[in-house]
Parts: structure tokens; sequence; C-alpha cells
């Protein structure tokens, strides 16, 4: 039986205008009848998800920044921090080497940026980083960094995520996590970690576990399930990674999957 299911936020739980499914609380409330944890698996950081849930986020677990912040039932049980002389580097290298790129800089007291974005750029960036603190110089930042969170509209696979994968492969997480956007963490750190450490605190095997997911920083999520699904609306290479493909993020593809498990389990 599934004891624990998890879900991707960004083109798999919500859709493409950023809305939960209608029927989201209605199986919430009966996954938590059932004793089912369900946890949010998110590129997004912690203040820009909980608003999302409500009241409901205090019962609720989130893997936060691709796993490099996990909270618990509102308690912070995971913060892995990067290095201050690497991040240092990091900033150095994206403004030499990628000088259209704009960053974010994760924290555990607040998010970070300069004001040179484009204007066009703010209704992406307030989706998932909003009430940042402006500075000039974000080498000056005084805050545990989590994440870097690059936003690149040159298509971050093809221009900021192979300059920085030669420089930092082997020492740092790397993975792009949506159509505009790519993440740096420390070694080691993505949401397939951050799952293992939730069922391993939680009890609950890969067997017992449900995710879903719709791009490349889900991958090592799905793995961490036995059930596994990959959204129809994900790029066609993304499906191998999934054992199952659920219907696409605009037709509430998570909760009509969740809702038909347990609706053949006779869990009301």
């Amino acid at each position: 039986m599934i004891k624990l299911i998890a879900s991707d936020m960004d083109g798999t739980l919500l859709d493409d205008d950023k809305n939960l499914p209608p029927d989201f609380f209605e199986i919430l409330d009966r996954l938590g009848r059932n004793n089912i944890q369900f946890v949010v698996a998110s590129g997004r950081s912690y203040p820009a998800l909980t608003p999302i849930f409500g009241s409901h986020s205090k019962n609720m677990s989130f893997i936060c920044d691709n796993g490099a912040y996990i909270m618990e039932n509102g308690v912070n049980v995971f913060t892995g921090g990067i290095d201050p002389d690497t991040l240092k580097d990091i900033i150095r290298v994206c403004h030499e080497k990628l000088p259209e790129a704009y960053l974010v800089l994760c924290g555990k007291n607040g998010l970070y940026c300069t004001d040179r974005y484009k204007p066009r750029s703010q209704k992406e960036l307030g989706f998932y980083y909003n009430s940042r603190t402006v500075l000039d110089d974000l080498t000056t930042v005084d805050d545990v960094i989590f994440k870097i969170a690059i936003y690149d509209e040159n298509d971050p696979q093809k221009y900021s995520y192979p300059v920085l994968k030669e420089i930092y492969g082997d020492s740092l997480s790397l993975v792009v996590s949506g159509h505009l956007w790519m993440d740096i963490m420390r070694k080691g750190i993505s949401k397939g970690s951050a799952m293992k450490s939730i069922q391993h605190s939680s009890g609950v095997s890969h067997d017992e576990t449900m995710a879903f997911g719709d791009f490349y920083n889900d991958v090592d999520l799905l793995n961490s399930a036995g059930f596994s699904f990959v959204m129809k609306n994900a790029n066609e290479d993304m499906k191998k990674y999934g054992k199952y493909i659920a219907d696409d993020n605009n037709s509430g593809g998570v909760t009509k999957a969740i809702r038909k498990y347990l609706d053949e389990n006779g869990l009301v």
C-alpha cells in the first residue's frame, strides 16, 4: 500500500496558470484520513510555496529548492548550505561567462538578487521568487545560501548548463529545472536525496512511495518511488523515467491518478 506521495509543482501539480487542481484539497483530506503523507517537491523556495496551500502548509512536508531545504510539519529538518568561497566563485564565473543570465540566491533568511533583470522577466521571477532583497553586489550577502537559481532566456539547457557543467560538474549539483531556469546546489543534493531522507524518517519504503514529475530536476525523485508518474505534458525524453504516464497538468493529472488509486483500493 502507498504511504507516501510526492509531487513536483510547476508543470505537474499546478496548471499553466499556476493553479492547483479544483479537487486538490478534497484529495488531500482523503490522503490524511488514510494516513498517506503528501509531500511537495519543488524547485521553488519555501516562502513561495506555503501561500499556495494556506493553513494546510503547517501539516505538510516540503522538499524546497530541489532538495536543498526540507520542511516537515513546519519544522526545518535540513538546510544544505554552499561554501561561501564557492558561492563567490560561482557568482564571478556567471558574471564573466554568462552575462545575460540572472541570478537569484536562495538563503535561510531570504532571497537575494540585483536589479538588473529585464522588465519582461518580472512576472516569471514573481512566480517563483517573491519578496526578494535587492543588492548591488551578491558577493556581500550575509546568509546561508543553499541554492543559486539562474534565469536564462537563451535556454539554460543550451547555454548556462553546459558552461557551468564543465566548470562545476564534479563539485556541485547542477540541474535544469525549467525551460528558463537551472539551479546549482551543494554536491549530492537533489529532490531524490531529500525524498530518501523523508522516507527514512517516516519508515516508508521505495515500493510504498508514489511520485509525480515532468522535468529533468524530477528524475531522482521519480527514481525514489515504486509508483512513478511522468506527466503527459512532459518532454518526450522524460517519459522513460516513469513507470506510468499521468494525464497532463492542465487536466489535473496528479489528482486523477491519486483518486484512481484511492478508489481502486477502497480508501474513502
